[in-house]
């Protein structure tokens, strides 16, 4: 069950939180937690996944976050924070606890509006570290990404690699996979204070979906 949490937390409706070099503000709960320190402001974050039935809620005050996640009857909290410093670079902290226990470190790079790069170390049930890279070769419209992600307990290597893509303001195609083709695709609906997401997996054969609501205008970097 341990081993199915962890695949869960890795993997969202909203695709920002499934790759380390893009969260931001409430997605950064259960993702990267040196994304809270990027544009901080208050938002709550929902999402449902159906099976392992799986549901998120995370509320975002200033660079601090909280997160509870309920997979079947196992529940987590998550609390963390994240600071950026002068520059390009924030370094983020986050506790997990509950039915698991883990600490985290985070930490995000953008030198520009077309790169950056993320950072996780993972300590406690689960010992990983996990980085990845994001490119905007064409402003907003494309982001692609990849990940690469050593676990330390089964000693194994993986990688996801994936895309966004933005034909206009708003709208955002997405897709993820990992090594083996387990991907999923999905669509997200922005306008600058709702955020509506949904995703389908190929694993499952599943549909889940997500919400944000932000308290002020959240201007992608």
């Amino acid at each position: 069950m341990i081993a199915i949490l962890f695949l869960v937390l890795n993997i969202s409706p909203f695709y920002e939180a499934d790759f380390l070099s893009l969260p931001g503000r409430s997605i950064s709960i259960f993702s990267n937690p040196a994304g809270l320190g990027i544009q901080p402001g208050a938002e709550l974050l929902f999402t449902y996944h159906p099976q392992p039935k799986t549901l998120t809620s995370g509320l975002e005050l200033g660079n601090v976050g909280f997160g509870i996640k309920k997979v079947d009857s196992l529940l987590y909290f998550e609390i963390g924070v994240g600071y950026k410093l002068p520059g390009a670079v924030a370094l983020g902290y986050s506790y997990i606890f509950g039915d698991t226990s883990s600490y985290i470190f985070g930490l995000l790079c953008r030198p520009s509006a077309s790169f950056s790069i993320g950072y996780r170390t993972t300590l406690g049930e689960k010992k990983a570290m996990r980085g990845g890279i994001g490119i905007r070769p064409f402003k907003r419209y494309l982001t692609l990404c990849f990940d690469l992600e050593y676990e330390g307990i089964d000693d194994t290597l993986c990688y996801f690699y994936g895309g966004i893509l933005e034909p206009m303001q708003g709208v955002r195609l997405q897709f993820y996979t990992d090594e083996d083709f387990n991907w999923h695709a999905g669509l997200e609906l922005s306008s600058e204070r709702i955020n509506l997401a949904g995703s389908y997996s190929s694993v499952n054969k599943k549909l889940s979906g997500g919400i944000i609501f932000s308290a002020q205008k959240y201007h992608r970097e």
